[in-house]
């Protein structure tokens, strides 16, 4: 092999080398650009359990993607009124594959105060390796609204022998839920008594009533009037 035929073949393989460090890199920048947050969202309407003992918890989702590669993102809470604490479980969410999944962690919102909560905007906050995305919660009623409300029932079917029914009443206050299978000759039966949390929500379980087809539910203030149903 000649000068001449050494220096091309020298050449070929630098370009090659170049090319194939190029090509790495760009793979790099695609792996980790796929690695990102997308989303994050919470669900304030309907805490998963409504505890007389100040404690509330609701669910965040957060969407993302990890590529090739891992992402975490951990959770954060800001904007609490004073007295509250707020833990989360996973405090970290990790996301692997290439594709766009989501992943749930529970919110706890301690007080020893019953503090009324969805009066205040609190942000929560998801921060990845380059992104942060913040959310902030609508606040729907004001302190003195939550703390004096009629109740009100919603009644959800679980299975074909469980019912849940959720109240929003009022801050801390105790309610006794009755059934009646005749609003016109209406004899009400208590079923049991639930206690609202800081936000006024309630939520109580009961079966069916295999003898009666419909049923008819309300949530009594022990000695107050205006029950729901």
């Amino acid at each position: 092999m000649n000068i001449r035929q050494s220096n091309k073949l020298m050449k070929k393989q630098l370009r090659a080398l170049a090319l194939g460090l190029i090509f790495s890199l760009t793979s790099v920048g695609v792996s980790h650009a796929m690695s990102e947050l997308l989303s994050i969202s919470e669900e304030p309407v309907w805490p998963v359990s409504s505890n007389p003992d100040g404690s509330i918890v609701y669910n965040i989702t957060t969407a993302g993607r990890a590529g090739a590669g891992l992402l975490e993102v951990t959770l954060s809470v800001g904007g609490m009124p004073p007295g509250v604490t707020v833990t989360f479980s996973p405090s970290v969410l990790r996301f692997t594959g290439n594709q766009v999944t989501n992943q749930m962690a529970t919110m706890t919102v301690y007080s020893t105060n019953s503090i009324p909560i969805d009066c205040f905007p609190f942000t929560i906050t998801g921060t990845a390796q380059r992104e942060t995305i913040t959310c902030t919660n609508q606040v729907m009623y004001s302190a003195s609204a939550v703390a004096n409300r009629p109740p009100k029932l919603m009644l959800d079917s679980l299975t074909d022998s469980a019912l849940r029914l959720r109240g929003l009443g009022s801050t801390g206050k105790s309610y006794q839920i009755e059934a009646t299978s005749n609003l016109s000759n209406s004899v009400w039966i208590p079923l049991g008594p639930t206690t609202a949390d800081a936000n006024g929500r309630f939520v109580f379980f009961t079966a069916r009533d295999p003898g009666s087809p419909v049923r008819f539910f309300r949530a009594v203030t022990p000695g107050g009037p205006n029950p729901a149903q």
